[in-house]
């Protein structure tokens, strides 16, 4: 009964630093969903992101069968990931002076409208690639806007003892969907067609909407005052963003952050994306098999939840990071190399859980290190390093992929991650993680 009551724990400033230094497990795995707004915001986010992982399996699907060119799966990546590049100022911008749960909800409405958009393209029999990259273009822009939002929208939603706890919830949550939603969007493909898979999709959106609107704002944690209301109200974007990237150069954590997830993210983001040529052209398994596979990395991310929640909250985040990035690497080494399916599902697994552990590693670095008046600024910069080589490196792997084929391309990807994690260590640069 205790793990579902509403009301949130006592939060004096007294009681801060014990409790912080507490086994985690003492105030038990998950005390973030006690919470009612998170808990609301963290289901209604798990119901949206298995929409979205659905809609990745049909659309990438569909495109495949149009072309079936890994050249043209990553420019698909592209069109989706380069309008999170170019609105990524007006992202933090947008989330340090506008009302972040109101701003939601307009972006999760705008993400159906979107995501109804090629269910009228699939009615419609539209079979031109270039309309369904410019779809994605378009679901790239809201994406964009929206994930520097959600991620800094996490802090309003807890108080600060608990904020390590939300933002591994909040990864957990992601891969939870990306356990579940491919293997709905294989089966859907398998038994009824993609256009079916796009407009479940669409109904999928729906439920996050709901839960921010039945949101308490009186309960939210803001800073100070509503946002708009600071000393960045009426500056110009590009120099408020420029002031940004000063503080972001100037805190030596946050800069390590940023530079170890923009490693893994430029190796790993596009092996994702490339999926599809792994069901079809090395393992060779129908739609519904190749929706199993895209569910491997979330589930083996689900399985590590409890764990990095728990007991690695005590490891020091230096190490963690080094096991992680290291970890990542053998793991896309073992995809790449997989002789059969299932020893590929497997690696996923892996992959899936040595990706919670670094991104609830990271972010959780940049989040306690970060000023609250820049909060969401600096997340914006951080998804820039998440997101910002994406674009160019789903084309560079689709063309590789084409020219060499995908085991040497993913194997030699998983090479340069081990190496990149060994270095960063060595350095001494990922011990500047350990600082809050």
């Amino acid at each position: 009964m205790a793990f579902w009551h509403d009301s949130p724990l006592p939060d004096t400033s007294m009681e801060v630093g014990r409790v912080a230094s507490m086994d985690p497990v003492a105030l038990g795995r998950f005390p973030a969903l006690r919470v009612r707004n998170y808990r609301l915001f963290w289901f209604g986010g798990l119901i949206s992101n298995n929409g979205r992982w659905v809609q990745f399996v049909a659309t990438h699907y569909v495109i495949f069968q149009m072309t079936g060119s890994a050249a043209w799966i990553g420019a698909a990546g592209f069109a989706s990931f380069i309008p999170m590049l170019l609105v990524n100022p007006v992202a933090g911008y947008m989330s340090d002076n506008l009302d972040r749960r109101n701003t939601l909800l307009w972006a999760s409405f705008a993400s159906t409208v979107t995501s109804s958009l090629m269910v009228v393209a699939w009615v419609a029999d539209i079979e031109s690639p270039w309309v369904w990259v410019g779809m994605f273009f378009t679901r790239g822009v809201v994406a964009g806007l929206r994930l520097p939002i959600w991620q800094a929208f996490v802090s309003e939603c807890v108080s600060r003892r608990h904020l390590h706890n939300a933002i591994t919830l909040n990864s957990t949550q992601f891969n939870a969907a990306r356990t579940l939603g491919p293997a709905i969007g294989g089966l859907v493909i398998g038994l009824a067609g993609p256009g079916w898979a796009l407009l479940l999709a669409v109904l999928l959106t729906g439920p996050v909407i709901v839960a921010l609107a039945m949101m308490d704002k009186a309960e939210l944690h803001r800073p100070s005052g509503p946002p708009g209301t600071g000393a960045v109200e009426g500056r110009a974007i590009l120099a408020d963003y420029r002031e940004s990237i000063r503080y972001v150069a100037a805190s030596p954590g946050i800069r390590v952050a940023i530079l170890t997830v923009t490693l893994i993210s430029t190796i790993s983001m596009p092996i994702v994306t490339q999926l599809v040529v792994f069901a079809e052209d090395v393992f060779e398994v129908s739609p519904f098999w190749f929706g199993v596979l895209g569910s491997a990395q979330g589930l083996g991310a689900v399985m590590a939840a409890p764990l990095v929640a728990g007991e690695l909250g005590r490891v020091r985040r230096s190490r963690l990071q080094l096991a992680a990035t290291v970890g990542y690497g053998l793991a896309v080494i073992m995809f790449g190399l997989a002789p059969v399916f299932w020893v590929g599902f497997l690696a996923l697994g892996a992959i899936g859980a040595m990706h919670l552990t670094s991104a609830s590693n990271l972010n959780s670095s940049v989040q306690l290190q970060v000023d609250d008046a820049v909060r969401g600024r600096v997340m914006a910069i951080y998804l820039m390093g998440v997101l910002g080589t994406a674009p160019f490196a789903n084309l560079a792997m689709g063309w590789l992929i084409s020219a060499f084929g995908p085991r040497p391309v993913v194997t030699t990807g998983g090479l340069l991650l081990v190496f990149g994690g060994m270095a960063l260590f060595g350095t001494g640069r990922l011990q500047r993680l350990d600082v809050d």
